[in-house]
């Protein structure tokens, strides 16, 4: 399985902590899988300027919640959100030794809704901004300024 990127990975450590019980799935689902299950697909990335100094990644994730029934599913997202919800849409980050300090910030959810029989989708968005790569110079230590008066003017 590939290295999960540290936002990505406390927001599933954080909807997976909300909802428990619940069987997390990465990247792909397999046949047979267990319900009640969660689906964390890799997320949709864009990119954009932000400011001078740095630039936003745009996340789009879209995680899908499998039941027996379609109010189970659904009932598993809505506890979800509404723990980001009460969470102020901040998510702690994590590494490796758990609480990493800072958070993320998500914009306003897309909300829960119903995909098929027994299928709910929790849909998340946030920016994460990154500072650009910077060329280290030398900077400017000493600099002459000469200035000329006009011809015909006395100073």
């Amino acid at each position: 399985m590939a290295a999960l990127e540290q936002e990505i990975a406390s927001v599933i450590r954080f909807v997976l902590d909300s909802v428990p019980g619940i069987t997390p799935y990465y990247w792909s689902i397999p046949e047979g899988f267990i319900i009640p299950s969660v689906f964390f697909p890799q997320p949709e990335l864009t990119p954009r300027g932000d400011t001078l100094l740095s630039y936003a990644v745009e996340y789009n994730l879209y995680i899908k919640f499998f039941s027996g029934t379609d109010e189970d599913a659904y009932s598993n997202a809505a506890t979800a959100l509404n723990a980001l919800c009460a969470a102020r849409l901040l998510v702690p980050l994590i590494d490796e030794t758990e609480a990493a300090g800072g958070g993320v910030r998500l914009k306003d959810p897309g909300g829960v809704k119903r995909l098929d029989t027994g299928t709910a989708q929790l849909t998340l968005h946030w920016d994460s901004r990154r500072p650009y790569n910077r060329v280290d110079c030398q900077k400017v230590m000493h600099y002459n300024l000469d200035l000329k008066a006009a011809e015909g003017k006395t100073e």
